[in-house]
């Protein structure tokens, strides 16, 4: 299967930090509101997810069973202040993905069409996912800046051979990195918008704030809608190789992040498809 979720994001929630393109915001801190979090989106697009925003509450959302009263009152208090909540939001092949912040940064509402999943981080790498706690294991192998890897024989399907690094000769190239992830349960039974918040909120733990920059968002929910589309693949383990460029003087400086996903499936390594995101200098400019 060849998924492409491009036009993904800017910071995907409990993300303890995200990046200004100039300056960096303080750690506890987390951007919202449309003006960013939704930059890469068309007018028709950004309507379409205000609209659904003012239309979702959470006594009528699909999986409204498995929210508990207080939940239920956190998504609502959510959903209300959507304008100023907002922390990231898209439209991938037609489903809705939107993170919303709450009044406690560790606690965000993940809103994957008419699903609502509240999700707290616990641990370093323990989640609240409506209340039941997941347990899941990132690591980050780094390759040295400015020297693109070699290319490898160990992958099957789609782009077997290599990543292919093709790039502009604007974009620079500064560095890529494996992300290699394993979850509780088999990626399909997540919503994208649910383990993409858990995801970029491991990856700003374990990664630290200079290396991911502005691109964990779109990382860390790419890489999500890739597991969990691929629902032909029952996996819980997956691999991705990130790849990021840059072109321009700061402040006035572009960034792009390419990541190749890939499922782990009895033992072999089987491309899903590409995350991408262009963040470019200026706020409005958009992909």
């Amino acid at each position: 299967m060849k998924r492409l979720f491009s036009k993904t994001i800017i910071w995907g929630l409990m993300v303890l930090l995200i990046f200004n393109i100039a300056s960096p915001v303080n750690a506890n801190e987390i951007e919202k509101g449309p003006s960013l979090n939704m930059e890469h989106l068309d007018k028709k697009e950004q309507q379409s997810i205000k609209k659904h925003l003012k239309s979702l509450k959470a006594d009528k959302a699909k999986n409204s069973k498995k929210l508990s009263k207080e939940n239920k009152k956190i998504a609502n208090e959510s959903l209300e202040n959507a304008e100023s909540e907002l922390v990231y939001a898209d439209i991938a092949e037609g489903e809705k993905n939107i993170i919303l912040g709450t009044d406690n940064p560790k606690t965000f509402v993940a809103v994957t069409d008419e699903n609502i999943e509240v999700i707290e981080q616990v641990g370093d790498t323990e989640f609240l996912m409506n209340g039941e706690l997941h347990q899941f294991e990132v690591t980050i192998i780094n390759e040295p800046n400015g020297t693109l890897p070699a290319l490898t024989n160990e992958f099957e399907g789609e782009n077997s051979g290599g990543i292919s690094t093709e790039a502009s000769s604007a974009w620079t190239f500064i560095g890529s990195t494996w992300v290699n992830v394993n979850s509780q349960r088999n990626f399909n039974t997540y919503s994208a918008s649910a383990l993409g918040t858990v995801i970029a909120g491991i990856l700003a733990t374990v990664g630290g704030v200079g290396f991911w920059g502005v691109t964990l968002a779109s990382l860390g929910v790419g890489m999500a809608y890739n597991y969990v589309a691929s629902s032909e693949y029952p996996t819980n383990v997956g691999r991705s190789h990130v790849f990021r460029y840059k072109r321009g003087v700061s402040p006035l400086r572009d960034y792009r992040t390419k990541s190749y996903d890939y499922a782990v499936y009895y033992g072999k390594t089987i491309y899903l498809g590409i995350s991408e995101r262009i963040r470019k200098s200026c706020v409005g400019c958009g992909v």
